[in-house]
């Protein structure tokens, strides 16, 4: 994913994903009121994920990047189990909500509209790709994002200023983002290998910077980039730097799942 894609989904991630979902009795568990699931073409790339109005569209979204957004996930690290078609298939998801309760969620804050969605995602998961599920903690390798030695080279955020992350290639611009949300934004990042990153920085501020790297395929860091691979660049660039360690994190355990029905 590159460019505004790969944002769109950080987005949705960081607005209503961030806590772990609590799953309330099965009686009160909030559901789709319809929902239909294809399997994505084959060789598709680019995903996408967008909620309007009483409407969620999923495309091109496997069922373990499903799982990590319906439990408020950071990684697919945190996800532990499940048969391989899980992270193999991409699906796409046209699921709509019913008027009682759209106009209940009408009436939400962002962060109880962002759970309502999950908990939803979580019954569709549930019903139609019978995915049956234990959460818990685990001590995982995460990366700690630390100040570096010589200090942050980021100047704090403007008052007033709207937080933004603006993310591209081997190229980030932000505007007034906490640690936390930065912390969030490079577990997405392919360089990271999947780890959760925590933030350990003690920084209560928000910030503005940008941040240029070599990107990272699986392969090393590019050789044509006039830029360092992203460890070194946060620290040249920001006075942050990125310190293995381990930590116990959230995980859903994935006990059994099945192919959905299709329709």
């Amino acid at each position: 994913m590159t460019g505004l894609l790969a944002l769109g989904i950080l987005t949705f991630t960081f607005a209503h994903a961030q806590q772990p979902a609590n799953v309330p009795n099965a009686e009160q568990q909030p559901s789709f009121e319809v929902a239909t699931i294809k399997p994505s073409r084959p060789g598709r790339f680019g995903r996408d994920f967008d909620t309007d109005g009483n409407r969620l569209t999923i495309e091109n979204f496997t069922v373990r990047r499903l799982i990590r957004i319906a439990y408020g996930l950071k990684s697919d690290a945190q996800i532990l189990g499940g048969p391989d078609w899980i992270d193999k298939q991409g699906f796409d998801i046209v699921a709509k909500v019913d008027d009682a309760e759209a106009a209940r969620m009408d009436k939400m804050n962002d962060e109880q509209s962002g759970s309502e969605w999950n908990l939803m995602l979580q019954s569709l998961l549930a019903d139609r790709f019978r995915l049956k599920v234990t959460q818990s903690e685990r001590v995982l390798p995460i990366f700690a994002l630390v100040v570096a030695g010589a200090g942050i080279k980021m100047k704090a955020a403007k008052p007033g200023e709207n937080g933004d992350l603006d993310g591209w290639g081997g190229h980030l611009s932000a505007t007034a983002i906490t640690m936390d949300g930065f912390a969030d934004y490079l577990t997405q990042v392919r360089d990271i290998a999947g780890r959760v990153v925590l933030n350990r920085t003690s920084l209560a501020a928000a910030y503005d910077f940008n941040l240029d790297w070599a990107r990272d395929r699986g392969d090393g860091a590019s050789q044509d980039s006039p830029y360092p691979a992203l460890f070194t660049a946060l620290q040249e660039q920001l006075g942050l730097k990125l310190k293995p360690a381990k930590a116990s994190v959230p995980v859903v355990i994935v006990e059994s799942a099945a192919p959905p029905t299709l329709n």
